[in-house]
């Protein structure tokens, strides 16, 4: 950092902030306590962890969707080319196989959109489970005794004047009168 940085936000120079930087990671000990609670809060995720089977390949899930769904597309197309270059006694079943084709790329196509919309399901599941949270811990405050919002931030302010006299105000222009 340079003087003039320095000089201009008021800060102390940069060798006493490295000094008394030093001064404070020699002075900090761990707590046993904490470390106590940190190593059984660790052991509880690994538990979770390990009881939860893992999830992976969910990408190439999709990809490999689309790809049965390209096959299956194109072996509909070339049996219906081949329907129609057969006699009409032998036509019936090449057609039949490529209704089957057809059938096969929709059910590719729509399992990929479940997947998505369980996942999304999932991820709202989520949020209303966090607002409801959120919303206990607004409670548990209030019972405690305190109205205040947990997560509101302080400060000092005047109400100079509240809605009904904003909107008084308001009408009397629309009206013509003034104050």
């Amino acid at each position: 950092m340079t003087k003039k940085l320095e000089e201009t936000f008021n800060l102390p120079p940069l060798d006493e902030i490295e000094e008394e930087i030093e001064v404070t990671n020699t002075l900090v000990e761990p707590v046993a306590e904490n470390i106590d609670e940190l190593q059984h809060a660790l052991a509880q995720v690994d538990k979770i962890d390990q009881a939860l089977t893992p999830v992976k390949n969910l990408e190439a899930l999709d990809s490999d969707m689309d790809k049965y769904a390209q096959d299956a597309m194109d072996a509909f197309q070339t049996l219906m080319d081949l329907g129609q270059n057969v006699e009409d006694r032998h036509a019936a079943p090449v057609f039949d196989s490529a209704a089957k084709m057809m059938s096969n790329a929709i059910t590719a196509k729509q399992a990929k959109m479940d997947k998505k919309l369980k996942v999304i399901q999932m991820q709202m599941q989520k949020q209303k489970l966090d607002l409801e949270e959120k919303k206990l811990e607004w409670q548990m405050q209030k019972a405690k005794g305190t109205d205040e919002d947990p997560n509101a931030i302080e400060g000092t302010g005047e109400v100079l004047f509240d809605r009904n006299d904003l909107l008084k105000s308001i009408m009397d222009q629309v009206n013509g009168k003034k104050d």
